[in-house]
């Protein structure tokens, strides 16, 4: 009997790098978080690069984006190094290993994955102020727990549940690290739709906006049926 054929890693549907695809989220209290993908460019051996436009805060800039068999890259390290410049911090990202989000085959209940982030930070400059330079490690293992489905203000989505331990810590020898869980949940054609730290959210998927100007139905991968997407509250 033949064996299945594994699914190929790019395009990735947990992290869809779809050229001006935009997701807007509700980030902590009243902060609106908005991520755009742009300039997306497939190459001949299976890999995508595209370009994520952060908007948080009044502020903006951008990462790179790559799309291999190991999963989604950012140039920021990930999602947290991606939020922290997005802050105002300044960020130097001095090592990081891992993917933000792994190949569709991890991404499965019961899959399991780890990266870190080493980076230097600073504080927005202030006139007369001191910007001290702060070195820290993020060592983070994530579980798929399972499937779910989840309401946010975006819509209904079939979503696939992640539980991630995050090790901070100074990034010296001997330095002890601080632990948080965290849970998000992923939708397939989406990517992130919810974050919460602690039960507190943290993100939550207010708008999804495509050129077409129409939302593809989210469902889980493997054949569940498809729920279509509420229409967004005005």
């Amino acid at each position: 009997m033949a064996a299945a054929a594994t699914a190929a890693p790019c395009p990735n549907p947990w992290f869809p790098m779809e050229n001006g695809l935009s997701l807007t989220y509700r980030a902590g209290r009243s902060s609106e978080l908005v991520l755009m993908t742009k300039d997306v460019a497939p190459a001949t051996d299976g890999t995508v690069k595209a370009t994520l436009a952060v908007s948080l805060k009044g502020r903006s800039g951008q990462t790179d984006l790559t799309c291999d068999a190991s999963g989604v890259r950012t140039g920021l390290g990930g999602l947290e190094g991606t939020l922290l410049s997005a802050s105002g911090m300044d960020v130097q990202v001095v090592n990081a290993e891992g993917a933000a989000v792994p190949a569709p085959s991890v991404m499965v209940p019961g899959g399991t994955w780890k990266n870190s982030l080493s980076v230097k930070l600073q504080p927005p400059a202030r006139k007369g102020g001191l910007r001290p330079t702060i070195a820290t490690t993020f060592d983070k293992e994530a579980t798929v727990v399972g499937e779910e489905e989840i309401t946010v203000q975006a819509g209904t989505f079939k979503a696939l549940k992640i539980r991630n331990i995050t090790t901070a810590r100074a990034s010296r020898p001997g330095a002890e690290g601080r632990s948080m869980e965290s849970f998000m949940w992923f939708a397939p054609d989406v990517g992130i739709v919810k974050l919460t730290t602690d039960g507190e959210t943290n993100l939550e998927l207010l708008k999804v906006e495509r050129p077409t100007a129409k939302v593809k139905p989210a469902a889980v991968q493997g054949g569940a049926k498809k729920k279509a997407v509420k229409p967004t509250k005005s």
